[in-house]
């Protein structure tokens, strides 16, 4: 047994229920873009314990995001510093998973670690499977939906969203939102965002269009 498998903490304390309600709020995340939306306590305890050593290698709403939609049958790969053997190790233990060197289904990735490279190699559907392109969880510095120092103010609109919704978000740089921008000039392909940040996430899917103010 590896050193981190020695230390692994717990992941959900109840694993059915806390995943059962990250998976509504993921849902809830999708069905209204880039809404805010606070982590429920089922999946709170056991992740967010006092105990530093315990603690995931993740973010409190990545690490329930992971726990919630991995298994041992879904590929995953960890971009830049969340590519450790502490955390590979955390999501076999705990889902099955093994991360993968392919960039393509899903990736997970701290803000600063996202550059041309990574989002280049995300697979985007086709228009016969645009279900096939990839899901992109990012964790960033800060989320909010008001105005925020430091960060990219994003307009969305689309399903979902009555007329139009803002959302500020720190710690991805502009040329991150030009890039989104461009892909959705492929719809129905694209590629499905979620941002988590502390206990909160919001989602930005493929098909929700948005325009950046920086």
């Amino acid at each position: 047994m590896t050193d981190a498998l020695a230390h692994m903490g717990a992941g959900f304390a109840e694993p059915v229920h806390g995943a059962q309600q990250t998976f509504r709020l993921l849902l809830g995340a999708m069905a209204e873009p880039g809404r805010l939306h606070t982590l429920h306590d089922a999946a709170l305890a056991g992740l967010a314990t006092a105990e530093a050593e315990l603690r995931p290698p993740f973010g409190l709403a990545l690490a329930a995001t992971l726990l919630t939609l991995l298994d041992a049958d879904t590929p995953v790969h960890l971009a830049g510093v969340l590519d450790t053997e502490t955390a590979r190790a955390w999501l076999r233990f705990h889902t099955g998973a093994r991360a993968t060197a392919d960039v393509a289904a899903m990736t997970a990735a701290v803000a600063r670690d996202v550059d041309a490279a990574l989002c280049d190699a995300l697979a985007i559907g086709t228009d016969e499977a645009p279900q096939a392109g990839a899901t992109l969880l990012l964790e960033v510095e800060a989320l909010s939906d008001s105005p925020l120092a430091g960060a990219v103010a994003l307009k969305l609109r689309g399903a979902g969203i009555e007329s139009a919704r803002d959302l500020a978000v720190r710690g991805l740089p502009a040329a991150f939102w030009q890039w989104r921008i461009a892909l959705q000039s492929e719809l129905p392909r694209g590629v499905d965002i979620v941002l988590a940040c502390g206990d909160r996430l919001a989602a930005i899917p493929r098909s929700t269009r948005i325009e950046s103010e920086a």
